[in-house]
């Protein structure tokens, strides 16, 4: 967080300038040595800060607020950022501020410096399977359409079997069981001699056995590509998910948009989220950055709400330790703000900081920003689906775990032939 005062003996101008700033990368960052001094600050802000200098002609003089926050309200008094400006020890908070209401009773938004979204930091999903890849071939519509096509085929069988024995047609009487043992045989390619001459029940059952080829050829082709390909969901993939799995904690920036975004909703999950931070306490209401990242990438069952900048800053610092991935964004993003500078609302600069904030972005400056430092890296990026998964094909042999069910249904089969046959022995002895 960043503040600046700009004083020039008794008269206020922008010649002279003092500043406070904390750790709140990307957007602004503190430079320091191995033994701990400042030597310099990096980010968006910085820069658009020597660009403004140069523009009013101002120098300044930057210092850290002793809390790393934009400013929470306690008892009626601010602290961080927000009570900097109000006590009147700064004139420029050069942080990324968003609106909301108690922070407008409190400051003036001034100079836009562009805006950001809610993102969930999460610990990067393992490589999984699909246990029902053999079935995820075609979609469960077109399950039970076949089931159903062939439900009416053996229905509509079993009708002109009837009709053509009340017209009087010497015919075969045909059973429902064979029509659809029929059809099973043909789906599966085994192949059936069907007992029936009728010209009726011989067209009807050419158009299913076309169709069937079709279907056939098509699941064929495609079952291998299923059964090399792996998913990736991260459990808690939204707000939602995070509501339903009380197991997690999800650490948050004390005083940030986030929390106050929270703690105003009336959406139900968003509610129930709000109550389990309230009672974790200092375990998720963090002060600092680092606070917030370390419980995800080195514990379990932990994620972070954050500003998607801020997360994209911290999964490229972890994940290029070495070649494994250990951070990633969840699928959900939220509510996009815009963001803005803080001054006191005596501020006699707001209109000076306006006018070069928008040249700032019209010469295209933020945006070259934005363009370079505001893109999630390839390296353990995850392309969700609408459904929320990422899938790949994988290099890896097919696993015998993805045959699971296929197995299931094979020995469903050899129960029931073995009941089958108990029944029929039970039947025919008491028959006897």
């Amino acid at each position: 967080m960043t503040i600046v005062n700009f004083i020039k003996g008794h008269q206020r101008s922008l010649s002279q300038t003092t500043m406070t700033c904390s750790m709140f990368p990307p957007v602004i960052s503190i430079l320091k040595n191995s033994s701990g001094h400042t030597i310099g600050h990096d980010g968006l802000l910085y820069h658009q800060l020597l660009y403004l200098s140069q523009k009013l002609k101002f120098t300044y003089k930057i210092f850290a607020t002793p809390e790393n926050t934009n400013g929470v309200l306690r008892n009626g008094t601010w602290n961080g950022v927000i009570g900097t400006l109000t006590r009147g020890e700064a004139d420029f908070g050069l942080v990324p501020v968003a609106i909301s209401l108690e922070r407008y009773q409190a400051i003036e938004f001034c100079g836009r410096v562009g805006g950001d979204s809610t993102c969930i930091l999460v610990k990067y999903p393992e490589d999984n399977v699909s246990l029902t890849s053999a079935f995820d071939v075609f979609s469960l519509g077109i399950w039970i359409g076949w089931i159903i096509s062939g439900v009416v085929i053996v229905a509509i069988s079993v009708v002109l079997s009837f009709l053509a024995k009340r017209l009087w047609i010497k015919d075969r009487k045909t059973k429902a069981g064979t029509i659809a043992w029929y059809l099973y045989s043909v789906i599966v390619s085994q192949g059936s001699y069907f007992p029936q001459c009728r010209l009726p029940q011989r067209l009807l059952l050419a158009t299913w056995c076309f169709v069937a080829f079709v279907f056939v050829n098509i699941y064929n082709s495609t079952l291998t590509s299923y059964l090399s390909v792996t998913f990736q969901r991260p459990e808690v993939n939204s707000l939602n998910d995070l509501a339903k799995n009380p197991a997690y904690k999800a650490t948050i920036l004390a005083g940030s948009i986030q929390e106050i975004d929270l703690q105003r909703t009336n959406d139900e999950a968003e509610r129930t989220v709000v109550d389990m931070i309230q009672k974790c306490g200092s375990d998720c209401r963090k002060f600092t950055l680092q606070e917030m990242v370390t419980p995800v990438a080195e514990k379990e069952n932990y994620i972070s709400l954050m500003p998607c900048s801020i997360a994209l800053a911290h999964l490229k610092i972890y994940n290029a330790k070495g070649n494994k991935c250990i951070l990633t964004l969840a699928h959900e993003i939220k509510s996009w703000k815009p963001m803005f500078y803080g001054v006191p609302k005596s501020s006699p600069f707001i209109e000076e900081i306006n006018r070069e904030s928008l040249w700032f972005i019209d010469v295209g400056l933020r945006a070259y920003w934005y363009d370079k430092h505001d893109k999630q890296p390839e390296k353990c990026k995850l392309q969700y689906n609408s459904k929320g998964v990422s899938t790949k094909r994988s290099s890896k042999r097919i696993e015998l775990r993805q045959f699971y069910l296929p197995f299931l249904i094979l020995f469903i089969g050899y129960v029931l032939a073995f009941l089958q046959l108990c029944r029929e022995k039970l039947f025919y002895r008491g028959s006897a």
